[in-house]
C-alpha cells in the first residue's frame, strides 16, 4: 500500500531544476537521510525524482563512460569480448519496477526468516553491490523509509556521481547531510562508499576511498543484499547448474560473501545465482522486464551457514 502523497518540500519545479549541475563537489558528503522523515514518498514519484534530479538523461552518457573506467584506453584501441573479466565493472541501469518486485518478494523472505527477537526494532539494512551511480540506492532510499541502504562501488568515477548526485539531492532539499555528530540514529540512511567487496586487491581499482576493512564490516550487517549480477563472472567450475537452471556466479562472489554476510541474509542477484555450495538457498525467481537484456531472472537467495 503506497498512497500518493506529494511531499511538502517537493515542488514542481525540482522536477526539471538542477539538471546540469555539476558532479564536482569541493567536500564529498557520502551519507544523509531524508530532508523530512514524515513525507511519504510513493513509488512513481519517487523515480521521477531520480529519473529527473538525481540521475537525469542528460547525464546518462557521462554514467556510460564512467562505466568503462576499468578498460582504460582498450576501449578505443579494441572490440571487447563477452569474456573480458573487465565486464564486471561496466555500467547499466536496472528498471525501478523490476527492482520493486524482486525487493518485494525478498523482503516477504526475510521477514519469514527474522524472528521477532532478532529484529529487536532495528532498522532493516539493504545493500547495493556494484551502486554505480547510486540511482537504485537512492531510489530504494526514498520508498522505503523503515530501511538503511548502502551503496558499495569499487569505480572511483562512478562513486564520485553517486556522491555528487546526493549533493544535489541535499541542494533540492530532499536530503539533508548527517554523521555521527548530527544524527540521532533513528533517521533512515542513504550512503555511498568506493570500496571492493572481494577481499584482496583489485587488478584495476587498487586505491579505492574505503578500506576492505570497513567495506566487510558494512557487508556483516546486511540484512538484504542486492547484486545487478547480469555480467559478473561465472563459476569456472560449473558455470551452469543443470538442477537449477540457472548460470553459477563465480565462487569469488558467492564464497566472499557467505562467508562476510550474516546467517539469514537475503540476496536477490539477476541472472545468475549465488552457488549452493557455499551456504546458500534458492528460494525463488521471477522473471522480469529488463530491455537492455531482453528480460532479466531474479534470483531470491538465503544464507544458511
Amino acid at each position: 500500500s503506497y498512497a500518493f502523497v506529494q511531499p511538502q518540500h517537493i515542488h514542481p519545479r525540482t522536477l526539471t531544476s538542477s539538471l546540469c549541475m555539476s558532479s564536482t563537489i569541493t567536500h564529498q558528503i557520502h551519507q544523509a537521510t531524508l530532508a523530512n522523515k514524515d513525507d511519504i514518498i510513493d513509488r512513481p514519484t519517487a523515480q521521477q525524482l531520480v529519473t529527473n534530479i538525481l540521475c537525469p538523461p542528460n547525464e546518462e552518457q557521462s554514467r556510460t563512460n564512467a562505466g568503462t573506467e576499468a578498460f582504460g584506453q582498450d576501449t578505443h584501441a579494441k572490440v571487447i569480448t563477452k569474456d573480458d573479466p573487465r565486464n564486471e565493472y561496466t555500467y547499466g541501469e536496472f528498471p525501478f519496477d523490476s527492482f520493486d518486485l524482486l525487493v518485494d518478494l525478498a523482503a516477504g523472505y526475510l521477514d519469514e526468516t527474522t524472528t521477532q527477537e532478532e529484529a529487536g526494532g532495528k532498522r532493516k539494512k539493504m545493500i547495493d553491490v556494484g551502486s554505480g551511480s547510486g540511482r537504485l540506492a537512492f531510489y530504494a532510499g526514498l520508498t522505503r523509509s523503515d530501511w538503511d541502504v548502502t551503496g558499495i562501488e569499487i569505480g572511483h568515477q562512478l562513486h564520485s556521481l553517486a556522491v555528487g548526485s546526493l549533493q544535489r539531492g541535499i541542494s533540492e532539499d530532499l536530503f539533508r547531510p548527517i554523521d555521527d555528530k548530527n544524527t540521532s540514529g533513528e533517521e533512515a540512511k542513504i550512503s555511498f562508499y568506493n570500496g571492493n567487496v572481494l577481499p584482496g586487491i583489485d587488478p584495476y581499482f587498487q586505491n579505492t576511498l574505503c578500506d576492505n576493512e570497513t567495506v566487510q564490516s558494512i557487508l556483516s550487517e546486511a540484512n538484504l543484499i542486492f547484486a545487478y549480477s547480469t555480467v559478473f563472472e561465472t563459476d569456472s567450475l560449473q558455470s551452469f547448474n543443470p538442477e537449477l537452471g540457472a548460470m553459477v556466479l563465480s565462487s569469488k562472489w558467492s564464497q566472499t560473501l557467505a562467508s562476510t554476510c550474516q546467517n539469514g541474509v537475503v540476496a536477490v542477484t539477476t541472472d545468475r545465482i549465488l552457488n549452493p555450495d557455499h551456504g546458500w538457498k534458492l528460494l525463488d525467481r521471477m522473471d522480469v522486464d529488463n530491455p537492455s537484456v531482453w528480460g532479466s531472472v531474479g534470483y531470491i537467495s538465503v544464507l544458511q551457514k
